[in-house]
């Protein structure tokens, strides 16, 4: 580990402490105890089975974008993405975003700059469909007497900004290429030849890896298999609030299980430790407090659902790790 890296590593155990304390300062751990103990754990291992299929769905939708390349089937692509996602859960700054367009390069013979522009392509789409699940949410407040709390339309708000600008940018790359490519050139006209070179095919690489955008097919079936992902993942929330108990109104904890689940998972993208420890829980604690459920109800199911998801991917992933024989290799420089 470089002193980079150390620094990183560091700044992350930093910002996971704070939001652990933010989280949990206020739990009674003795009362956490019941809690824990009187979950309901067939409705928690329900819930790991929604999350399971959530990350089928996201095969599924990797499948669309990388299909105006190369159709590679599910059993091949599920491997490759339960190892990016175990990578995040390891080892600190998301390496996994890198090393799952790295090893399907090396797998599939597909330039790694592509397969990178698909990763940003499915962060771009993850945004926009918690952005619209957020919403609905908001619409099914009003009969349900509910008042969203005033930070998640904030995050509302700041969060479409944010992944609306995003997809306009790849828009702009996908329908203007030229106009990118000329830009890009006038940008990079200072440097040295070979570099400016290497530079121009690796934006040729990532733009062909936004054609998926391109086909009507590809890009419905991409919306469709990203509210089936984030579709199954409220559904694992909600039986997740069930193991405990929280909120015995049914359509209020359906609709409090959106808000969890959004928040939790734009609370993730928050540089902590590996697996989003911190922010995850401070997230979740934050969302149930603010519809009155006591901090450490809240907490033990924070708790709970992010050790299940945690250990579902892990563990698949370790699994991935022996039976493919991975190791994790540097790139070279030569990787495109």
């Amino acid at each position: 580990m470089n002193l980079r890296q150390l620094g990183t590593f560091i700044l992350s155990l930093i910002i996971t402490a704070i939001f652990l304390y933010l989280a949990l300062s206020r739990v009674d751990f003795d009362k956490l105890g019941h809690a824990l103990a009187a979950a309901d754990y067939r409705l928690v291992m329900l819930a790991v089975g929604f999350t399971f299929c959530n990350y089928i769905f996201r095969t599924a939708r990797w499948q669309r974008f990388l299909a105006p390349t190369k159709i590679i089937a599910i059993p091949r692509l599920f491997p490759v993405l339960v190892v990016g996602f175990t990578l995040n859960n390891l080892l600190p700054g998301r390496p996994g975003e890198f090393a799952r367009p790295y090893w399907l390069g090396v797998r599939e013979g597909i330039s790694k700059t592509l397969g990178f522009a698909t990763i940003i392509l499915e962060r771009v789409a993850d945004g926009l469909a918690l952005i619209a699940f957020l919403l609905l949410a908001l619409l099914a407040f009003s009969p349900l007497h509910l008042d969203l709390p005033p930070i998640a339309e904030t995050i509302a708000l700041l969060s479409s900004l944010l992944f609306g600008v995003a997809l306009a940018g790849l828009l702009f790359l996908l329908l203007r290429e030229s106009l990118a490519l000329k830009i890009f050139q006038m940008v990079t006209r200072f440097l040295p030849q070979k570099i400016a070179a290497r530079l121009e095919r690796m934006l040729g690489s990532f733009i062909i890896g936004l054609h998926a955008l391109k086909s009507t097919r590809d890009s419905l079936a991409s919306v469709f298999f990203s509210l089936c992902v984030w579709a199954f993942e409220s559904v694992s929330y909600f039986f997740m609030l069930s193991a405990f108990g929280i909120l015995p109104d049914l359509p209020t904890r359906a609709v409090v299980a959106v808000v969890t689940m959004v928040l939790a998972n734009l609370g993730v993208m928050i540089p902590a430790a590996p697996g989003g420890v911190g922010p995850f829980e401070a997230a979740v604690i934050f969302s149930l407090a603010s519809f009155g459920v006591n901090e450490t109800l809240a907490a033990s199911m924070a708790l709970t659902s992010h050790a299940a998801q945690y250990l579902l991917i892990t563990v698949m992933g370790l699994i991935f790790f022996w039976r493919e024989g991975i190791t994790v290799v540097r790139p070279s420089e030569h990787d495109e």
